[in-house]
């Protein structure tokens, strides 16, 4: 009963993370986007108006750059001020990184820098964003990485790989599988013999991998050595999520009528839990998932209802949201009952959709 709630929850948190284009997604260094019937502008973290909603639709800021919509439904890229650095030329431009922007031309893609200068002809069959100055590109059913001069580095000969991350990138072969992990010279430096399930990517020194025999999850560090391994800290188990504030989510599954969640540190050793009992119905009774720990913050789920620990595992803001995106910076977007917005880490409105009774 519990594996079946716990994957529920963690798939409502995902449901939040991916299916984003209905809510604005931000990682804004004080700048946020707002969205509604007056159109899309930015605000600061007090809630001030810094940006004028003139445009269709805003996206997040990263760095000193965002993407924006115009009235004309075209995209271009504009700065903190609201300057246009980028016209509203672009049928679709995406995944703004490292002051590299994506864009889609005749189906295929290519990136552009933020004076507008192409770095690339639109010649991939997909892309991702730049990651420590690489990024990975797909040319057939085949994936490799360039580097920010346009150049090939790493030829397109895998079926997947994750973004770079800690200098080191994973890699597969063939579908739901994990090889290895590659450095920036395209060469393997931590090989699998048992093939884990799909390529992670490294955080706080750590990566998680779900081993294909069993499909449960370890951590390795980068020298391929398992650090966390379901064996050696039963009856505890870990998602496979990423190490955020030294730590990561474990539950214990053993008894059918409790709950037993929290976060453990690299050694496995639990530095937070919480206990809950599960009615015979799981829909009426209590129960509990964390989330990665994101600008010292961390999402709580009871009941379907999400609030928010600090880093320090206290709870600060109660559970009361239908929809919560996680923290960055001193932000994040929710929506409770009628109010969609931002609240700030005291729980406090700074700005609704629906401004009445803020």
């Amino acid at each position: 009963m519990f594996k079946k709630y716990i994957v529920l929850i963690f798939i409502i948190l995902l449901f939040q993370e991916v299916f984003a284009f209905s809510f604005p997604s931000f990682k804004s260094g004080n700048l946020y986007p707002i969205n509604d019937d007056n159109g899309g502008g930015y605000i600061d973290n007090n809630g001030n108006i810094i940006v004028e909603q003139k445009y269709k639709f805003t996206f997040r800021f990263d760095g000193n750059y965002a993407i924006v919509q115009g009235e004309n439904l075209k995209y271009g890229v504009i700065d903190k001020k609201g300057n246009i650095v980028i016209d509203f030329i672009y049928d679709d431009l995406n995944n703004l990184s490292e002051n590299f922007v994506i864009y889609k031309e005749n189906d295929k893609y290519g990136y552009i820098d933020i004076l507008n200068n192409r770095k690339s002809d639109a010649i991939y069959d997909g892309m991702k964003q730049f990651k420590e100055g690489m990024a990975a590109v797909r040319i057939d059913e085949k994936w490799g990485f360039v580097n920010k001069k346009g150049e090939l580095i790493i030829q397109p000969k895998y079926y997947s790989v994750a973004n770079f991350s800690e200098n080191l990138a994973a890699v597969s072969y063939k579908e739901h599988t994990t090889a290895g992990f590659i450095n920036k010279k395209g060469r393997t430096v931590i090989s699998f013999e048992d093939n884990a399930l799909e390529p992670k990517e490294f955080s706080q020194g750590l990566v998680p991998i779900i081993k294909a025999k069993d499909k449960s999850c370890s951590y390795i560090n980068k020298r391929g050595k398992i650090v966390i391994d379901r064996e050696h800290i039963s009856p505890l188990n870990v998602y496979c999520g990423n190490f955020s504030n030294n730590s990561v989510v474990f539950y214990i599954d053993d008894n059918p009528r409790k709950i037993t969640t929290g976060y453990i540190d690299k050694k496995g050793n639990i530095k937070y839990a919480m206990t809950f009992s599960i009615t015979a119905d799981v829909s009426e009774g209590e129960f509990s998932a964390f989330d990665d720990f994101s600008s010292d913050m961390a999402r709580f789920t009871i009941d379907y209802k999400t609030g928010y620990i600090n880093n320090k595992f206290k709870l600060v803001i109660p559970p009361i949201y239908e929809f919560a995106r996680n923290f960055e910076d001193d932000l994040a977007y929710v929506k409770f009952e009628n109010k969609e917005g931002y609240i700030n880490k005291k729980g406090l409105w700074v700005w609704s959709k629906n401004r009445e009774g803020m």
